[in-house]
């Protein structure tokens, strides 16, 4: 049965655009004659609400992740922390029809991983990389591709449909050890990977056919996708 689309998500988009469009209507309707520094100041609401967003969900990132770190007490490798992490972003997909982190995945050589997240455990490992992840790395530590913290999770970004999905995936993956960590499920979601560099991106759609998504499903995500992409 496909989940039926949020009225919560659909307003808050709709909210979104009348928003952008009221501002930039404001903005072209300023006489070309005004000096640009006026220009300027209708622009800079439109570039906060769209801070704004990138924020949240960023902070929903951060509450993730920390939530999976409660059950890892003394640390957890990079390649069991974004296990969990892609498996419980499809079932997901799968389960609701959207994702739980608004983070895209990348194909590496050990498997999937979450771009944002990952850049960010890189930088806090003190590799030199671009990039201000100060507020996101709060109290997290990493030292040999290891992330350790004692940060407690913001469970306002949490809803009951996430937890349930990373409950799940911590239980299947939490006791298994790195050299375990290639099973059949994880080798199938890299056949779906193209060899190509290039083409490393992971679509969601890849996520949800990956985890044997119904056409129906796949259907249903694609036009989440569509829409979201229309009204951003």
């Amino acid at each position: 049965m496909v989940a039926p689309c949020s009225n919560i998500c659909i307003t808050k988009h709709l909210i979104w655009k009348e928003k952008r469009e009221e501002i930039i209507k404001g903005w072209q309707s300023i006489p070309m004659n005004y000096h640009l520094n006026r220009n300027i100041s209708y622009i800079l609401p439109i570039i906060d609400l769209i801070k704004m967003k990138e924020k949240i969900q960023i902070a929903k990132m951060r509450a993730v992740l920390l939530y999976i770190m409660q059950c890892f007490p003394h640390g957890v490798e990079f390649i069991k922390l974004f296990k969990i992490l892609y498996f419980a972003q499809q079932d997901h997909l799968l389960k609701y029809g959207k994702v739980l982190i608004e983070d895209s995945f990348k194909a590496l050589k050990h498997g999937p991983v979450p771009t944002y997240i990952y850049k960010a455990l890189q930088i806090a490992e003190r590799m030199q990389l671009e990039g201000n992840f100060d507020e996101f790395l709060i109290n997290i530590k990493v030292h040999d591709k290891k992330v350790y913290t004692s940060a407690t999770p913001n469970m306002d970004y949490i809803s009951g449909s996430n937890r349930r999905c990373l409950d799940d995936a911590i239980a299947q993956y939490k006791d298994i050890t790195s050299d375990m960590l290639h099973d059949s499920a994880w080798e199938e979601v890299m056949t779906c990977i193209p060899d190509a560099p290039q083409k490393n991106c992971i679509t969601i759609i890849d996520i949800a056919r990956a985890g044997k998504a119904t056409k129906e499903m796949v259907d249903y995500i694609r036009e989440k996708q569509i829409v979201k992409n229309a009204l951003s």
